[in-house]
């Protein structure tokens, strides 16, 4: 009686390698989930302001539509796009204060640019993101109340 040791062998390595095969799908379906996230455009504020449009230019210039629901009208005065630190809130004085009542929205800046970490204006190429910060001062017309907001914004470079 013959022994056929050479079909064991075979059978052995056909089933190792499908065993292989699978754990490196595995492998590479756990490395595209965890790395590979689709980058949506969005802007927003934690509270009453709310970005009805937005986009920025490969020059870093801004475009911003902002929408109030803050009960009063409010003037905005001052803003900052920015993605470095600014922990104090740091804003820039507006050439021409925008007034928007209480449900009403207003193109608030229009041109203005979006700055680096390195303190340079964000340049970038068409289909590429611009990741920062808003800060937008404004007063309550009514009451005189000063507040500061800061948004967030991730905007596709147009």
């Amino acid at each position: 009686m013959k022994v056929l040791k050479g079909q064991s062998g075979v059978e052995y390595l056909t089933m190792y390698a499908f065993a292989f095969v699978i754990l490196l799908v595995v492998l590479a379906g756990v490395y595209y989930m965890l790395n590979v996230r689709p980058i949506t455009s969005h802007c927003d504020f934690p509270i009453d302001l709310y970005c009805s449009g937005y986009f920025i230019n490969t020059t870093g210039n801004l475009t911003l539509v902002i929408r109030q629901q803050t009960g009063h009208p409010i003037t905005i005065t001052e803003f900052n796009c920015t993605s470095s630190d600014n922990p104090n809130g740091v804003t820039k004085p507006l050439l021409t204060p925008v007034t928007i009542n209480s449900g009403e929205q207003a193109l608030v800046i229009n041109g203005t640019p979006c700055y680096k970490p390195s303190g340079d204006v964000a340049v970038g190429r068409v289909g590429n993101y611009y990741s920062g910060k808003l800060f937008v001062k404004y007063n309550e017309t009514d009451t005189g109340f000063f507040h500061v907001l800061t948004g967030n914004i991730v905007a596709k470079y147009e």
